[in-house]
C-alpha cells in the first residue's frame, strides 16, 4: 500500500482507539488497545500499549511504522507541558522527529470530531464538565476540568453532590422541599440521613455520586421542586462555560457548539434549559449533538499536522 497515512489516536483511562486514514481521511484501518492515561497506569505501559497500537494497526493495512506521515494523540493531561514532553519523546523515538504528532486532550479531539471542523466550540458534561474553544490559529481556550474538588459545575457528580446536600438541608427545613432523600439512601444503600456523612467522606467515589443524577432528573419530572431547582442551577452553571470560552475565544469564526456527555444525551431538562439560557445569551450560537466521534477529530487533526 502506498500514499499518506495518518494515524488519530482517542485515547482513554481503560481503553484507546486508533486509526489510519488517507488525506481524504478514508478510514485504512483501525484497532483498539490499552490506556493511554500515565494516570491510569504506569508509563511504561502506556507507552508499551501506544507502540503495540501502532504496530497493530500498521501490521493490518501491511505498512511499516516509517511510511507514517503524520499523527495525532488526544488523551486526558496532554494538556500540560510535562505530559507532552513525555510523549513527545517517546514519538520521536518511535517514529523519528521527522514524522509530525499533535498531542493534544481528549476534549479537543472530541471537538473536531464532534463538529467535523478544525475550529468551533464543545461544552463536554459527563460525569464531569468542561467547555472549550478552538481557533484555526492561536491557543486552545477552556473553562472548568478542574476535577470534582475544584469544579466540575453542572455535571452528573455536582447534581448528586448537590441532591444529597440539598436533600438533607430541606429535611432540616433549610432548602426546598423535596422527596429524594429516600430515593437517595435507597440508591446508596443506607438506612438513616446522618448515614450519608460516612457515605460521602469515606465510601463513595466520583461515579457513585455522578450515578444518582438520574434521581433528580426522574424527581423533577414529578414536579419536586429541589430537584428542579438543582437541573436549572446546573444547566446555569454549563451556560457560564460555554459563555467564558466564547467570550475569551474571540478569533473563533465557527459559531458551532457540540453538546457532549451523559447530561447532554440522557437528560433532556437540562438540555432544553440549557438551550433556553444559550439562546438568549449567545444568540448567534448554533448549539447541537457531535456529528462525528473524537477518533474522528484525532484523525482530523492528525492530517492537519502535516501541513
Amino acid at each position: 500500500m502506498t500514499g499518506l497515512f495518518f494515524f488519530g489516536i482517542d485515547g482513554g483511562g481503560t481503553r484507546s482507539r486508533i486509526a489510519v486514514v488517507d488525506q481524504d481521511l478514508r478510514v485504512l484501518g483501525n484497532a483498539v488497545g490499552g490506556s493511554t492515561n500515565i494516570y491510569s497506569v504506569s508509563k511504561e505501559d502506556v507507552f508499551q500499549n501506544l507502540t503495540t497500537l501502532i504496530d497493530t494497526v500498521c501490521a493490518h493495512i501491511s505498512i511499516e511504522r516509517s511510511a507514517l506521515t503524520a499523527g495525532c494523540l488526544g488523551s486526558a493531561g496532554l494538556g500540560r507541558p510535562g505530559e507532552r514532553a513525555l510523549f513527545q519523546d517517546f514519538f520521536n523515538r518511535s517514529l523519528g522527529g521527522h514524522v509530525p504528532v499533535h498531542l493534544c486532550t481528549d476534549g479537543e479531539i472530541l471537538l473536531c470530531g464532534g463538529l467535523q471542523a478544525l475550529e468551533g466550540f464543545c461544552l463536554v458534561a459527563g460525569t464531569g464538565s468542561l467547555a472549550l474553544g478552538r481557533a484555526l490559529e492561536g491557543p486552545l481556550v477552556r473553562a472548568g476540568g478542574l476535577g470534582y474538588m475544584l469544579g466540575d459545575e453542572g455535571s452528573a457528580w455536582w447534581i448528586g453532590h448537590e441532591a444529597i446536600s440539598r436533600a438533607l438541608r430541606s429535611a432540616e427545613n433549610r432548602d426546598l422541599p423535596t422527596s429524594l432523600l429516600p430515593s437517595l439512601m435507597q440508591a446508596c444503600g443506607l438506612e438513616e440521613p446522618q448515614d450519608f456523612i460516612a457515605y460521602a467522606h469515606q465510601k463513595a467515589n466520583k461515579a457513585d455520586i455522578a450515578a444518582l443524577a438520574p434521581l433528580v432528573t426522574a424527581a423533577a419530572n414529578q414536579g419536586d421542586a429541589l430537584a428542579s431547582d438543582i437541573l436549572q442551577q446546573a444547566a446555569w452553571e454549563l451556560a457560564s462555560l460555554v459563555e467564558s470560552v466564547v467570550h475569551r475565544a474571540p478569533g473563533v469564526s465557527n459559531q458551532e457548539l457540540v453538546l457532549a456527555g451523559g447530561v447532554m444525551e440522557h437528560d433532556a431538562i437540562v438540555r432544553k434549559r440549557l438551550l433556553s439560557i444559550l439562546k438568549e445569551r449567545l444568540p448567534g450560537l448554533s448549539a447541537g449533538p457531535p456529528k462525528g466521534t473524537a477518533l474522528e477529530g484525532a484523525c482530523l487533526l492528525a492530517v492537519q499536522a502535516k501541513r
